[in-house]
């Protein structure tokens, strides 16, 4: 399918000739009116991708601080998206000097195609392990339905062709004013990406509500995964859906690469951000277990703080004993009641005379 792709878009780019390389002095010209704009959006994705990756080694760090003993596929998982993000702010950081340092001052860099083609394929290779890895959790969840890593690979192997063509493409290309050539692989990997989004984050939101029992904690729990599965999945999402309308409207906009280098680290830094909130949902329920005992529905009610046990003694003493009294023990007076000896105020002593009157 993917050769079919490639053959298909070789075809095309051979209907209009490729253009040349852009000089320096069509360069200047055609951002002479937009410097700032050019600049910013070539400049500040690595000040959010540094950023980013600060986060990401944290919560890298915080895994293996209380989750050492977790699984080896999801350490292999996340040692895996750990290498491709430093892959790829290796790489980033590689792009920018060479825009900025080594070819300070000039603009004709700026429309140079062969080494911007590198970030789609690294961001696939990550997104691929990251919703691979989601979609088997989501696979458990619903009762181990088969179709949806199956599907989730599929959509994820063709984002990983789709971005493979646009390398292709774009390092025989001259310019970037020929961009539009790649709009077929650039259309086919977003679309795919975010279908495999909303794969798993349907599917993973469906199961966690056919999970809720009516039991209060249990429900509540529900609630706040529900709520990180979104915070985790969306924002991706997001990036993607306006990269693709903002690609299908000016392909040769700088914009682009904006939206496409935040990707990567939005997908390692959701995956991880589902993956540590294992050990706050445990410390959240331990909490929850020595602090507050009701769980069931109905937990309006305020629970007992403290409860308080009043005892009162009262000890009542009528005279002395009269030791003249005859023992009687046919009655039914305890032999205690009878004893001649008694010591006051013991658990033997006498506190009341039945036959006084």
């Amino acid at each position: 399918m993917i050769h079919h792709v490639l053959a298909t878009l070789a075809r095309r780019a051979e209907d209009r000739p490729i253009s040349p390389i852009t000089d320096e002095a069509t360069a200047a010209a055609a951002f002479v009116s937009q410097q700032r704009y050019v600049l910013g959006c070539m400049f500040a994705p690595l000040i959010f991708d540094i950023l980013l990756l600060g986060v990401f080694l944290m919560q890298v760090y915080t895994y293996f601080t209380y989750q050492k003993n977790d699984r080896w596929i999801t350490k292999a998982v996340v040692l895996t998206v750990l290498f491709i993000n430093l892959c790829f702010s290796g790489y980033h950081t590689y792009f920018i000097q060479w825009l900025f340092v080594e070819n300070f001052g000039l603009w004709a860099p700026f429309f140079n195609t062969k080494r911007l083609a590198w970030g789609p394929f690294i961001d696939s290779l990550n997104s691929f392990v990251v919703q691979v890895f989601m979609s088997y959790r989501a696979y458990r969840l619903l009762n181990r339905q088969i179709w949806i890593p199956i599907v989730v690979t599929a959509l994820c192997l063709t984002s990983i062709g789709a971005t493979l063509s646009v390398l292709i493409i774009f390092s025989n290309l001259n310019s970037l004013i020929d961009a539009y050539r790649v709009k077929i692989p650039e259309l086919l990997w977003l679309t795919s990406v975010m279908c495999a989004d909303l794969i798993i984050t349907i599917s993973i939101i469906y199961g966690l509500s056919k999970s809720k029992t009516g039991w209060a904690h249990t429900d509540k729990t529900i609630g706040k995964l529900v709520r990180m599965t979104i915070e985790g999945q969306v924002p991706p999402f997001l990036i993607a859906l306006i990269f693709m309308v903002e690609f299908i409207n000016t392909p040769d906009n700088l914009l682009g690469a904006t939206l496409q280098n935040l990707q990567c680290k939005f997908y390692a830094v959701g995956m991880m951000y589902s993956i540590n909130a294992r050990v706050s949902f445990q410390r959240d329920i331990n909490d929850a277990r020595s602090h507050n005992g009701q769980v069931f529905a109905m937990n309006s009610r305020p629970n007992p703080t403290q409860i308080q046990v009043a005892v009162e003694t009262e000890t009542y003493v009528n005279g002395p004993y009269d030791s003249s009294y005859p023992d009687n023990r046919k009655d039914e007076d305890s032999l205690s009641d009878t004893e001649p000896k008694v010591v006051a105020y013991s658990s033997q002593a006498q506190l009341t005379d039945p036959h006084r009157t």
